[in-house]
């Protein structure tokens, strides 16, 4: 077990996957969710209240789809009755009028936000990575009416790169929250290098959207570009860049395992969702999160000198850990950068 002294009490945010099955099959999911398992309702409940115990500020419900699983709504809504804000991560297909109702009933925009995923509102497009389009459309359609907070999340690549932000005009302002991302380069997505980015591309979407975005009120919630032209490792955006120069503070290469977590429908405990598999920190099925969040093999997680997806094999076997500076592998166990 570790001293605790360097480690908070609960993470901020968790993300609990509460089934591995799905009604989409994404050309670029990293999760590939069709095992058919999902989190026993009993112990999901109670691992649940766990997490309300330790104050977690923020619960998100993800999968495969969390719709699917039958205990989504009392989960969300022991959380909400909690005092822990709830995000639902769905892909829109399943969610039916009556589950918009109930949802509309147990929660209200200051404790609860649903997110559903479109990559584009043509269906040429959206099926040619998600599929099922119309039954998503529709279901924008009745959440749009709803009273429920809704935000909108969009993968940028090769296919919707010149299209992409029109789901804005679509939707605003029935809908005011946007999140695009970058489609990322994992195991899944590299089987398909017709939608991966390069980086002119990837600076020109972000800029554009930049200058698209001044079309609308100042209401209109939209991802950081500082944080996505960083992520490019373009980090001179002023005057966030003048404000980094200044800061007081080191900060760490990753924050996997240390303010976020993801718990599996097998119950195992992620410091990342898309390196999953370098970064287990144990298995909550029949022990207490917090017997796994303080013990010595999560702290290997948070300790680790660069982030777990740097060890993500492309088709080639090459991996970003292969080519790191010595300097960098040098900073050890705990380093920041």
């Amino acid at each position: 077990m570790t001293s605790g002294q360097d480690v908070l009490r609960a993470p901020f945010t968790v993300c609990m996957w509460v089934t591995d099955y799905c009604n989409l099959d994404c050309a670029y999911c990293y999760a590939k969710p069709f095992s058919g398992r999902r989190m026993d309702p009993k112990r999901a409940l109670s691992l649940v209240e766990e997490f309300v115990s330790l104050g977690v500020f923020d619960m998100t419900f993800a999968g495969g789809e969390p719709t699917l699983h039958p205990a989504i709504l009392d989960m969300i809504q022991r959380c909400v009755d909690g005092g822990v804000r709830v995000g639902l991560l769905s892909n829109g297909v399943s969610l039916s009028a009556k589950m918009i109702r109930e949802l509309e009933r147990i929660t209200t925009k200051k404790n609860f936000i649903i997110q559903i995923s479109i990559d584009s509102i043509d269906p040429e497009i959206n099926d040619y990575v998600r599929g099922k389009t119309h039954r998503v459309l529709e279901t924008l359609d009745r959440l749009r009416g709803s009273g429920l907070d809704v935000q909108l999340a969009t993968v940028v690549h090769k296919k919707n790169l010149r299209v992409a932000h029109k789901v804005i005009e679509t939707y605003y302002p029935d809908i005011r929250r946007f999140h695009f991302l970058n489609i990322q380069r994992t195991s899944s997505a590299l089987a398909y290098p017709e939608l991966l980015l390069d980086e002119a591309d990837t600076l020109d979407f972000w800029l554009g959207l930049k200058e698209y975005a001044k079309r609308f009120p100042a209401d209109l919630f939209l991802p950081s570009l500082r944080v996505q032209l960083r992520a490019m490792g373009n980090a001179r955006v002023d005057p966030e860049a003048s404000l980094h120069r200044e800061a007081t503070f080191d900060c760490g290469a990753c924050s996997a395992g240390w303010t976020h977590v993801n718990i599996t429908s097998d119950f195992d405990v992620l410091g990342c969702d898309i390196a999953k598999e370098h970064s287990l920190m144990g298995n909550v099925a029949e022990q207490s999160f917090t017997h796994v969040w303080r013990s010595p093999l999560a702290d290997s997680v948070r300790k680790s000198p660069y982030p777990a997806c740097y060890k993500i094999a492309a088709p080639d076997g090459d991996k970003l850990e292969n080519h790191l500076k010595s300097e960098f592998l040098a900073l050890g166990a705990g380093g920041t950068t």
